[in-house]
């Protein structure tokens, strides 16, 4: 099923409700991802542009755990496997993961959305939903890029689709 998750871009919602916003934020992330790691090989999976930087398995690891993270504040019953070592096993479980939250946001309702708060362990402090935007979302959007700038740099572009239409250039 993870192939088949995120492939294009879908309708946009019938609603603009707080729900709804997030959850487009969560198909941005699946799509961007999706495109991003479609066709990944082992040449890339210890690659890093620079010393000291993660290499692509690591950030696909980053990605999933901030990512689960931030889905545990909405679903808090819900248990998230930690288990990967493949290229293909964190893609998957990353979009699984996507698919999950898109579905969990999309029926929350504003009241719902409002009441989430968001535990920041380090620091032993809870926040509003509002810094997941700022912090997980963006910091995860953000990995995506790096995943493009290093395949570039190895030698194994992404496919170029836009990701404003979710259409081939």
């Amino acid at each position: 099923m993870p192939d088949s998750l995120f492939r294009s871009l879908p309708p946009t919602p019938s609603n603009s409700n707080s729900g709804a916003i997030l959850s487009r934020f969560i198909v941005a992330i699946g799509f961007r991802y999706q495109l991003a790691t479609k066709g990944l090989t082992q040449n890339e999976e210890k690659f890093r542009p620079v010393e000291g930087s993660m290499n692509m398995i690591e950030l696909l690891d980053h990605i999933y755990k901030v990512l689960t993270w931030a889905y545990k504040a909405f679903d808090k019953n819900t248990t998230i496997d930690y288990s990967f070592e493949t290229l293909e096993e964190y893609r998957n479980g990353t979009l699984e993961i996507c698919e999950a939250f898109r579905k969990k946001l999309i029926d929350m309702t504003d009241q719902e959305i409002e009441q989430t708060e968001v535990y920041l362990k380090r620091i032993d402090t809870t926040f509003s939903f509002w810094y997941l935007i700022n912090g997980p979302i963006s910091d995860i959007l953000t990995h995506i890029g790096q995943i493009n700038s290093w395949r570039r740099i190895a030698g194994n572009p992404v496919e170029r689709i836009s990701p404003f239409t979710g259409e081939a250039f």
